[in-house]
């Protein structure tokens, strides 16, 4: 079964079990993408990608009831001074995860889980870090894989795709924000949002050590917003795309609900480097 919290009375909500409540938090940024995507595509993907893992999850664990949260309009990154973003503090995401992830639990739920469509490896960690804190206090109440799913290759993480992803991104790597996979996903999920020019935008490749340059970066992307490809986007490759990440996160859950070998989804591969985890805590 699938609820909207939002609809539901508290004397409904105290009548499911919350053994079997999986509550889905999404939480996500307004941030510039380019001169051709909409300022919520993080957003978009968040909600959609929760719709669609809930959709494998009912095929494979029937006995549960899913219930869905709004999706959080914030998140923490630096894309330049584009018009249209809105970006806060790491300390404030792990601040909101925290406190609307200890209220749910406080009614019982034993498995909340946090999405975002947003890759920024602070902005995981911090999420992450507030779900570690319900669970030293609370027990394994809270999880955050999106850090480990972002990064499967380095997490150790098989996931198969289809072969055609799989050649895009050999083709077209270092596609981190608004290029082919976020302009494909928007293709399938909102195309109404896609301006039609998005196939003459330019090329715009940058590795991840690039990126580590603000400087750089901000003069290369200043006149575009986007890093990627988004002429090579498609409505085809976005439907997979969609599908593989709904899987993905349905794989992570699925692990969580057994409590059986979820713990590599946990971290985000740069959550032990100093620096990268939020100190003041």
């Amino acid at each position: 079964m699938i609820c909207d919290l939002l609809t539901l009375n508290w004397e409904e909500i105290s009548r499911q079990d919350p053994e079997k409540l999986v509550v889905f938090l999404g939480i996500a940024p307004v941030e510039e993408h380019g001169r051709h995507l909409p300022t919520g595509v993080d957003f978009y993907e968040t909600r959609y990608w929760i719709d669609g893992a809930i959709r494998f999850l009912e095929n494979e664990h029937p006995d549960y009831c899913y219930g869905t949260l709004p999706v959080i309009p914030l998140g923490f990154a630096d894309m330049g001074m584009f018009p249209g973003n809105i970006h806060v503090s790491r300390k404030l995401i792990f601040d909101v995860i925290y406190e609307t992830v200890k209220a749910v639990a406080n009614w019982g739920v034993k498995h909340i889980i946090v999405i975002s469509g947003h890759a920024d490896p602070l902005h995981s960690i911090a999420i992450e870090q507030a779900c570690e804190k319900i669970n030293t206090e609370n027990g394994i109440t809270a999880f955050a894989p999106m850090g480990s799913i972002f990064n499967a290759n380095q997490k150790g993480i098989v996931s198969e795709q289809p072969e055609e992803l799989t050649e895009n991104t050999r083709k077209y790597p270092n596609d981190f924000h608004a290029g082919w996979i976020e302009t494909s996903c928007m293709l399938e999920i909102a195309p109404e949002y896609v301006s039609p020019d998005y196939h003459t935008r330019p090329d715009i490749s940058l590795s991840g050590r690039d990126m580590m340059d603000p400087v750089r970066t901000a003069a290369l992307i200043r006149d575009e917003g986007h890093i990627g490809y988004p002429s090579r986007a498609s409505a085809k490759l976005g439907a997979m795309l969609n599908m593989d990440m709904s899987r993905q996160i349905k794989e992570a859950v699925c692990r969580f609900l057994d409590r059986k070998g979820y713990q590599c989804y946990e971290k985000h591969p740069l959550y032990d480097i100093p620096g990268f985890r939020i100190t003041d805590i």
